[in-house]
């Protein structure tokens, strides 16, 4: 069973070269590799720390690390009413 969450690494694909550094150097292996488009996946965003090393790392600027709630809150970044 997939687990859908709402947070974790995005990858927009009209930036994404393929270039593979975010598959590379996540060090908790949350992107999986689609060998036939040759592209990053997002596999497991669940594993996600937020480091924001793929963000970070990412030439073309196609990777967006989107945290979850509670990390938002944490920082002072509340909820819109």
């Amino acid at each position: 069973m997939l687990l859908k969450v709402k947070y974790g690494p995005r990858i927009d694909y009209r930036f994404c070269d393929g270039c593979k550094i975010c598959y590379d150097d996540c060090p908790m292996d949350v992107f999986g590799w689609d060998d036939e488009k040759r592209m990053p996946t997002v596999a497991y965003p669940y594993e996600c720390h937020f480091c924001g090393i793929c963000e970070l790392g990412c030439p073309k600027i196609a990777i967006d690390v989107e945290l979850p709630i509670h990390a938002k809150v944490d920082v002072g970044i509340y909820p819109e009413k």
